[in-house]
């Protein structure tokens, strides 16, 4: 057997290194690199509900001819000018709030009698005794804030007397004396007298007063 000289096989070795490592470092093309993005999350809408809500009932008085009706939040109220006049007294604070009442000794022209006002509405009955079974008769004054207080026919303090005296039928009476005006709008059924009733007043074309049940025919 030949043997090659030593230097012969460290140059044999050392070429062989050589190929090996430049097969190894890539000569050919690199390997593609693949990048995976992560897609971005989704915005997610957010709806927040609003509660509604209930809506607050209209507050009303009206007045009839033979009572009042009270619309109050708890529903509906009536109450007669008979029936005594707590029953109104407990309706009418219900939505106008709480007032004390005041005594009024007898007159001319009124006997011992209890008020109870509310600025834009009075309540008067005789006596002291909200709770006896007697009448009671209602004065409105003032035009209404909060509340709104009309007779059957639409008529309340501070409208224009000739808008409202175009529902009254004619054949209802009235009373004009160039600066004051009034007219019997309905009779109380009941009543003292065919000319007692709901009231309306006005002074130079505007409502200033409504009273029921109040005689048409009465120089009090």
């Amino acid at each position: 057997m030949t043997r090659l000289p030593r230097l012969a096989v460290i140059a044999t070795a050392a070429a062989l290194s050589a190929v090996l490592l430049a097969g190894c470092s890539g000569g050919g093309t690199p390997a593609a690199t693949v990048t995976v993005t992560a897609p971005a999350p989704t915005a997610t809408a957010t709806v927040t509900s609003t509660p509604t809500e209930d809506p607050v009932a209209a507050k009303a008085i009206t007045l009839n001819a033979d009572g009042i009706s009270v619309t109050a939040p708890e529903g509906t109220i009536l109450a007669g000018y008979f029936d005594g006049a707590q029953p109104a007294i407990d309706a009418l604070t219900a939505v106008l709030g709480t007032v004390q009442p005041t005594f009024l000794a007898a007159g001319k022209c009124n006997a011992d009698q209890t008020t109870y006002d509310w600025g834009s509405l009075q309540l008067t009955y005789l006596g002291s005794d909200a709770s006896a079974d007697k009448t009671f008769t209602l004065y409105a004054k003032t035009a209404p804030t909060s509340v709104d207080v009309t007779t059957a026919l639409g008529a309340s303090v501070g409208d224009t007397w000739s808008t409202y005296i175009a529902k009254v039928p004619s054949s209802q009476p009235t009373r004009d004396d160039g600066t004051y005006t009034s007219v019997l709008e309905s009779v109380t059924p009941g009543g003292e007298s065919s000319t007692e009733g709901t009231v309306v007043t006005a002074t130079n074309g505007v409502i200033t007063a409504i009273s029921v049940p109040q005689d048409f025919n009465a120089d009090c």
